[in-house]
């Protein structure tokens, strides 16, 4: 990627693609993501809205896993080893979809972390146990409908951990399940009452107790405006200003030392951005405005974060 440079031995941030879109329930295109986002990063200065240098970041692009668009099982299996690899070194996995079953694989890859908590940004749940859809192959365990089923499945995922944000499009059965396990949710509907501020320290509140946290980004979190290019767009999303000032607001909060315990995030994802569907880059460049910000909350994480001037 633009952002990468593959001299570094020892990187705090491992970039890996994923393209893989084999358990879509409609219209496919993710698998090129990956593709498209390294090609559309070289044009990216390395440095964060919030004056971050991003270039004190040491960064690797792992490549792509090899993997079979008609086998989800061998998916998952190639994705956990990749990632299972770089993860155990300490270097952050910075997962680059495809379709969003990829995420179960790339959690459970964090075995080696006993207590993890999730941060799941979707317009969809993705609870079902099992899935087709309009355009689904078959019914799977690993549809795209299913990876945080998956997820809350893992002995260090507590459901109590675990909180989804931007939701607004359910099946019945998810909404049972969530009610049965009593999930938090932020709906779309809250977060238009909210100021990223506040999500962002609901955020920090709720998972402050534990060790470590993935964060997953389902591009269609995003409304449609913001991010046309996906296969399940759903209407009443956020804004993409919205969704990068809650992860930059993660970070001022945390700078200002107003909660004791920061959250050490140890990887994420950008998932279901589908360049065929995209049109003018609009959804390829909100995804690597996610990832850039999402390396300065590393940067910061790992205190190198010299800011250059005031850009709040």
């Amino acid at each position: 990627m633009g952002l990468a440079d593959n001299l570094h031995d020892k990187p705090h941030v491992g970039i890996i693609g994923v393209p893989y879109d084999g358990s879509v329930s409609q219209d496919s295109g993710a698998r090129l993501a990956p593709a498209y986002l390294r090609e559309f990063s070289a044009y990216l200065e390395p440095i964060a809205e919030n004056g971050a240098l991003l270039d004190n970041l040491r960064i690797m692009d792992y490549g792509d896993v090899s993997v079979n668009n008609d086998d989800p099982g061998a998916t998952q299996k190639a994705v956990f080893s990749r990632v299972s690899a770089i993860a155990k070194k300490g270097i952050v996995p910075a997962v680059i979809g495809g379709d969003h079953s990829i995420s179960s694989a790339v959690v459970s890859a964090f075995e080696h972390k006993p207590d993890l908590g999730i941060i799941w940004f979707d317009s969809h749940p993705d609870l079902m146990d099992v899935y087709q859809g309009v355009n689904g192959r078959q019914k799977s365990k690993f549809s795209h409908a299913c990876p945080l089923r998956r997820i809350l499945e893992l002995p260090n995922v507590n459901r109590e951990n675990v909180i989804l944000v931007g939701v607004r499009d359910f099946i019945l059965e998810e909404l049972d399940y969530i009610n049965t396990m009593g999930l938090e949710v932020l709906s779309a509907r809250q977060l238009h009452r909210m100021t990223p501020e506040e999500t962002a320290s609901r955020l920090i509140e709720k998972l402050k107790v534990v060790s470590d946290i993935y964060i997953s980004f389902d591009i269609d979190v995003l409304d449609p405006a913001f991010a046309p290019g996906t296969g399940c767009p759903v209407p009443g999303g956020l804004s993409s200003r919205y969704l990068l000032d809650i992860i930059y607001e993660l970070i001022e909060i945390q700078r200002k030392d107003i909660f004791e315990k920061k959250l050490n995030v140890v990887g994420f994802d950008i998932m279901e951005i589908a360049p065929p569907l995209d049109g003018g880059r609009i959804t390829c460049y909100a995804g690597l405005g996610i990832l850039k910000a999402m390396l300065a909350y590393v940067t910061f994480q790992f205190g190198l974060d010299n800011l250059r001037g005031d850009t709040q």
